[in-house]
């Protein structure tokens, strides 16, 4: 009697002996794979489990009367291959190994192909891609007889787990439950799966649906949790539903899984619901997204059958009530700079799919980085992962990397991938095809955000004047997992999509001709969104307006850039003047730099307005100033302080006087003028904010000069105003300078508690510029301390953290390290200041500073 027959439970009733294992069927050629057969029936026996294989030699039966006879009494069959198609009887048309695997038909089978193989018998080669496209059974490719032996070992003992669990007896009049089983293991997903099974465990849950993009995972985390909650039901049965394009033919594939036959003129869900009624069973339902429709009848089904409960897989919320959605996220990505990538579920996948497509594939020193790069770049979504890294044996992960633009045309070389996911746009292509027109319309235009949006941005940027409902539209595409809402934390969601989703929206917004238009939109309303914080970034609100700022850097940077790529230098000075404070705030200063060099050079630039026109300049010099080239700030700023004086403007003004004070050197009588002059302008503009960092230079040149007196008292205004101002940052900075002049002073424990203050705000911030300040105060208390060698270290990790910012000191914070560097050097000698310097470079900023407040 056959395997299968006796797994659907015709076979007479037998009692079984204690010795009684599973048996599993090892078919391959004889001689070509001598070692592999080795290999897996040790595996096999490790396992305990009894491998049956065919072996030649004087028997009393004919060779294909013993493997039939063999093949018959196992339940699991494993198929390994080379290049031989294998012997073929005098009275066959097909080799004992196309018999083999054709009489396998029913059981649960595995099958490893030796890669390469470039001899390998055509006749192989078809039967390979026959019994792949026939579907239930993949080919997993092996280099040597180690490695096929552990990944036999590795797929048996998820074979085990899933399809053996228990016998798989059918309820009367039913088709016998059964599980797909996947061809390769689930990879993390741990809290998901308990999350499913805590739901499938109570029996008041009646309906849990699985939702997530084309790619995510879902159907094999249904799979997993299905195989975990399959004890002690009556049964379970699979419902594929992605080659099923009509609601109305739903009903009769819950039939066809379950067993159920039409019946007169009866409804076949009635039908169904009568078999399974006052049965605990479950059903999996795959694929339900394209005939959502569909999910009311299914929740009737429900209704009639109380112990049934459904899993569902779509990539959309079905609406019902009593449903309980789990949204599937990316697996989790390494973040940049982290160690232990090899630990990051996303590396973990990427790994262990590489090393199916090339065995010898291994992370190590030098492919870590891309690889992590890679799954970075790729969200952590599973299908684009796996699509990478099938592709590691002719693209290694550095030269993947440097392809990934053209990530959307990956596509898998197994032939027994669904068409939907063939490749990254035709999984994406899915969803989307199954949006209305509005939908489309408002993905296409949402692409142009570079980092997501909130709310009123979507309005502005997807309405288009038009009578799109941008709300209930964007709920739509929140319910199709093409966007999902994420916590800012203020309370207001922002709304993002996956990088691939984006890319591919991209691609349909130019389709449609709106990419000018729309990009405008979103740029403009930047724009407005940036002098409203600009404003409120002195006042009360503050916080919430910089953790705003903080969520729309990306896309702040990439309007600015399309802004000066097309020539609109109006738009690109209103994104930026009115946020200096807070380019600065996040060391942007480098960057802005060139693009406001950029925006100078464009032709619209002679057509701005006089006050953008002078913000311009300003911005100009001061980043001049800021990456160390003063000298080429001076004829910017002396047009600019003429203007702002023809204008009566007091804000410009007094940036622009204290800008030139800081392009003069050091001890120049003109520099306290400047500054005061400018501080008395900045005032008369309402500015604290702007009062305040003006104070903070003042205090430096006073600090230069040897002026405690006026330094303590201008810092210590300038620090309350700051503090107003709720900028921690600014704070930050003018309490190194009061602890600077506590220190200058002899005020030793003053100078420690000032600098403890200042230490927390600079954590809280993670200002690199701000704790490189901090840094070199403290490394001249340690000198004041006689701790000379600590001191240089501190002085090397501030230096290293300024040169990677790219920023220049101005010239009196330059005096004060010089004073610095002189002292060290002769309190340790040169070379011993310089190595000591060097420690703390490698140290690193944030390490050196918990080390000198220890």
């Amino acid at each position: 009697m056959s395997a299968p027959a006796r797994a659907a439970g015709t076979s007479p009733a037998t009692i079984a002996t204690p010795d009684r294992r599973l048996r599993v069927f090892v078919s391959s050629t004889l001689e070509e794979l001598a070692a592999e057969r080795r290999a897996v029936r040790d595996a096999v026996a490790r396992l305990r489990l009894t491998p049956v294989m065919f072996e030649l030699g004087a028997r009393p039966h004919p060779p294909r009367d013993l493997y039939r006879a063999y093949l018959a009494q196992s339940e699991v069959f494993v198929g390994i291959y080379g290049d031989r198609y294998g012997w073929v009887g005098p009275d066959m048309e097909v080799s004992g190994l196309e018999d083999e695997i054709d009489l396998s038909a029913g059981m649960p089978r595995l099958l490893y192909v030796r890669t390469p193989a470039p001899g390998r018998d055509p006749r192989l080669a078809r039967l390979l891609e026959r019994v792949q496209a026939e579907g239930g059974v993949s080919t997993t490719p092996y280099g040597d007889p180690a490695g096929l032996a552990e990944r036999v070992a590795d797929d048996l003992a998820v074979l085990l787990s899933e399809r053996f669990a228990r016998p798989a007896t059918a309820p009367p009049g039913l088709a016998a439950g059964w599980l797909p089983t996947p061809p390769t293991p689930m990879v993390d997903r741990t809290a998901e799966l308990a999350t499913v099974t805590g739901l499938l465990a109570d029996p008041a849950v009646r309906l849990v649906v699985l939702t997530g993009p084309g790619g995510i995972g879902k159907t094999r985390l249904a799979l997993a949790a299905a195989a975990a909650a399959e004890p002690g039901r009556d049964g379970t049965w699979f419902v594929d539903l992605a080659a099923v394009r009509d609601p109305a033919d739903v009903p009769a594939a819950v039939a066809e899984a379950v067993g159920v036959s039409a019946e007169g003129s009866r409804p076949l869900l009635e039908l169904v619901a009568d078999r399974l009624a006052g049965r605990s069973a479950l059903v999996v339902v795959d694929n339900l997204e394209q005939v959502a429709a569909a999910a009311p009848d299914l929740a009737v089904l429900l209704a009639r059958c109380p112990r049934t409960q459904l899993l569902v897989t779509s990539r959309t919320v079905l609406r019902l009530r009593g449903e309980h959605d789990v949204p599937i996220e990316p697996l989790g990505t390494p973040a940049p700079g982290e160690d232990g990538a090899a630990e990051a579920p996303a590396v973990e996948l990427f790994v262990a799919r590489a090393r199916q497509a090339d065995p010898s594939f291994r992370l190590t020193e030098a492919t870590a980085g891309p690889v992590a790069e890679l799954v970075r770049r790729l969200d952590g979504l599973p299908l684009a992962v796996e699509l990478a890294a099938a592709r590691v044996r002719t693209l290694p992960p550095r030269l993947l990397l440097a392809r990934l633009d053209r990530a959307l045309d990956l596509d898998d070389p197994d032939v027994d991938v669904p068409d939907r996911q063939r490749t990254l746009r035709t999984t994406i292509a899915w969803s989307h095809d199954l949006l209305d027109e509005d939908g489309r319309a408002l993905l296409a235009r949402l692409s142009v955000c570079a980092d997501g949006c909130t709310l009123d941005t979507a309005e502005v940027v997807g309405a288009d004047g038009g009578d799109l409902d941008v709300v209930e539209t964007l709920s739509a595409l929140v319910g199709h997992s093409l966007v999902t809402p994420t916590d800012t934390g203020d309370g207001e969601p922002r709304f993002r999509m996956l990088e691939l989703v984006r890319a591919f929206a991209v691609e349909r917004l130019r389709e449609r001709g709106e990419e000018e238009s729309t990009r405008t939109r979103w740029a403009q309303h930047l724009a407005g969104l940036g002098a409203e914080a600009g404003a409120g970034l002195a006042g009360p609100a503050a916080r919430l307006w910089r953790a705003r700022l903080d969520a729309e850097t990306a896309d702040l940077r990439a309007a600015l850039r399309w802004a000066v790529a097309t020539d609109r230098a109006e738009l690109a000075v209103r994104l930026t003047a009115p946020l200096v404070r807070w380019w600065w705030a996040r060391g942007l200063l480098p960057d802005m730099a060139a693009l406001a060099e950029q925006t100078a050079a464009l032709p619209s630039a002679a057509a701005l307005p006089p006050d953008l026109a002078g913000r311009l300049s300003w911005a100009r010099a001061a980043l001049r100033i800021a990456v160390g080239a003063p000298d080429r700030a001076v004829p910017l700023l002396d047009d600019v302080v003429d203007d702002a004086r023809r204008r009566d403007d007091a804000w410009l003004l007094g940036h622009a006087l204290g800008a030139r004070a800081m392009t003069l050197t050091p001890g120049d009588p003109d520099v306290v003028a400047l500054l005061d002059e400018g501080l008395a302008h900045l005032r008369r503009s309402g500015d604290g904010w702007s009062v305040a960092f003006s104070g903070m230079l003042r205090g430096t040149v006073a600090l230069a000069g040897g002026d405690l007196a006026a330094a303590e008292r201008v810092a210590g205004e300038a620090r309350d105003l700051a503090a107003a101002a709720a900028d921690d940052q600014l704070a930050a900075l003018l309490t190194d300078a009061l602890a600077l002049a506590a220190l200058l002073a002899g005020d030793l424990p003053r100078t420690r508690a000032r600098l403890q203050e200042a230490a927390a705000l600079h954590r809280s911030t993670r200002d690199l510029e701000g704790v490189a300040s901090c840094l070199e105060v403290l490394a001249a208390l340690a000198l004041a301390e006689d701790r000379n060698a600590a001191a240089a270290r501190f002085a090397g990790a501030a230096d290293a953290a300024r040169a990677g910012l790219g920023v220049a000191r101005w010239s009196p914070n330059q005096t004060l390290a010089d004073r610095l560097r002189e002292a060290l050097r002769a309190a340790l000698g040169e070379d011993e200041e310089r190595q000591a310097r060097a420690a703390g470079a490698a140290l690193g900023p944030w390490a050196a500073l918990d080390e000198a407040l220890a």
